[in-house]
């Protein structure tokens, strides 16, 4: 008994000390529980453009919630670097999907990236993502220039461009963002064709891939720039047409006045019976971009 009235007191206390203890740990992870990406976002001047935006759309509150996001965030100077007037002629529906192509619904820090990835972004259109000793790049435009800004729900990559979906961008825009097509937009420049696919079309090009360039390297050195323009001429015809525009057989004239042959089976499609077309419909300003994996060779006389 006396045993008892010894222990007792020892106990009470014991007890009372991990109630604290409990209290307290349940107060310090409160207290220091991490920002979100949105509050991060909001105590950095440098993001207040893109703060207002995300306001502006009501982003705010899906970026300050639960999840797992990856944001490509812009600086004020990305945004005033956009042709004067771009952001106040947006709708609240253009502003949102170009914001949301910023975002990636997944964590992703810069030590996981491949030399090249195509990722979807919440607006379910594609980014081109190139990583390598210059850094890491976003659409061949954005270069990241402060990476893996950790947050309670994700973390931010900071880029010095805002990269824009394919319907604000050209023919030309719209292939230089693509990793993939890099052969593609060398030969155009070397052609000095920019300018003439930069015009107000519509133009429907059919773009070789990189892979489809390096199967005709030893006849592409061989090309005079002049050869060079008659075929790249040959994968542009004038007008817009979509994959829903086709037609099971049908011939269409290039710009360089040759014809091409278009078939479309079983829900596939090829040009000149042999180059596939593997991706349709990437619509920008000026007309729309059909990728294809053979190039095409116009014929001789």
């Amino acid at each position: 008994m006396n045993n008892m009235k010894s222990i007792l007191p020892l106990f009470v206390l014991a007890f009372a000390l991990v109630l604290n203890a409990c209290s307290d740990d349940s107060t310090t992870g409160s207290d220091t529980q991490d920002p979100s990406i949105t509050e991060i976002a909001a105590i950095n001047a440098q993001f207040s453009t893109l703060v207002g935006a995300l306001q502006a759309t009501g982003l705010d509150a899906a970026l300050d919630g639960d999840g797992e996001f990856t944001v490509f965030a812009p600086t004020n100077d990305a945004f005033d670097a956009l042709p004067e007037g771009t952001l106040e002629s947006l709708t609240d529906e253009q502003l949102e999907s170009i914001l949301l192509y910023h975002v990636i619904g997944a964590e992703v820090f810069s030590g996981q990236l491949d030399a090249r990835q195509t990722v979807e972004t919440l607006n379910g259109e594609e980014i081109f993502i190139t990583s390598g000793n210059s850094g890491v790049s976003v659409n061949g435009s954005a270069s990241v220039t402060s990476a893996d800004i950790e947050a309670r729900n994700g973390v931010i990559h900071v880029i010095n461009s805002v990269i824009l979906p394919d319907a604000y961008g050209t023919i030309v825009d719209n292939a230089a963002k693509r990793y993939f097509l890099s052969a593609l937009v060398d030969a155009v420049i070397q052609a000095d064709l920019v300018d003439a696919l930069l015009g107000e079309g519509p133009f429907t090009v059919f773009a070789p891939t990189d892979d489809a360039f390096a199967a005709i390297a030893g006849v592409a050195s061989e090309l005079t720039v002049e050869e060079l323009t008659d075929v790249l001429l040959y994968h542009v015809i004038q007008g817009e047409v979509l994959s829903s525009d086709l037609q099971p057989t049908q011939q269409v004239t290039a710009l360089n006045g040759a014809s091409l042959t278009i078939e479309v089976s079983g829900g596939s499609a090829t040009v000149n019976g042999s180059s596939g077309i593997t991706i349709v419909d990437i619509q920008g300003t000026n007309g729309v971009i059909h990728v294809i994996d053979q190039v095409l060779l116009p014929p001789t006389e």
